[in-house]
C-alpha cells in the first residue's frame, strides 16, 4: 500500500488551476465555481509558485476584515510561498495524507526539483482518500473470500 503521489498524479492527471497574485476575490470566487474546486496555486508569470488560495484562506480573511472584499488582491488572501506545505513526486500518498491532517489542510501542491520547483500537480484530500479507499477494496474482496 506503499503507493506513490506519482502513481496518484498518472490516475488523476496534472492539471492545476493558477491565479496571478494580482487577481482579485471575485476572480478566484468565479474560477472555484467554474471548475468546482477549491483551491488555486499563485504564480508568477514565470510560473513560478508564490503561495497558494484557499476556501479556507478566503473564510480567514472575510472573518478579520469588515466591509467589502471582493476587490481585494490575491496576494492579500493567499497563503505564502514561505507558509507553503509541498509534497514530491516520490512522497507516499499515507505520507502525505499524515501531513495534511497534522497541518489541517486540505491541498498540497506537488514539486519536483529543489532549485527551481517546478509544479507537477496539486493533490487534495479527497485525491487522498479516493486512493486509498481504492487500495482497500481489493484487500476487502481478498478477506472475505478467505472467510468465506
Amino acid at each position: 500500500m506503499n503507493r506513490k503521489v506519482s502513481d496518484l498524479l498518472k490516475e488523476k492527471g496534472n492539471v492545476v488551476f493558477t491565479i496571478s497574485e494580482d487577481g482579485k476575490l471575485k476572480d478566484i470566487i468565479k474560477i472555484f465555481n467554474e471548475k468546482h474546486i477549491g483551491a488555486l496555486v499563485v504564480v508568477n508569470e514565470r510560473q513560478e509558485i508564490l503561495g497558494i488560495v484557499t476556501e479556507r484562506d478566503i473564510l480567514k480573511k472575510m472573518a478579520k476584515t469588515e466591509g467589502e472584499i471582493k476587490d481585494m488582491s490575491v496576494k492579500m488572501i493567499m497563503t505564502p510561498r514561505e507558509n507553503l506545505m509541498v509534497g514530491t513526486p516520490g512522497d507516499t500518498i499515507e505520507y502525505l495524507m499524515k501531513v495534511m491532517t497534522v497541518n489541517r489542510i486540505r491541498h498540497i501542491p506537488i514539486v519536483e526539483g529543489e532549485i527551481e520547483p517546478k509544479l507537477m500537480g496539486l493533490i487534495s484530500i479527497g485525491d487522498i482518500m479516493k486512493a486509498m479507499l481504492g487500495d482497500l477494496n481489493p484487500e476487502i474482496k481478498y478477506l472475505k473470500d478467505i472467510v468465506f
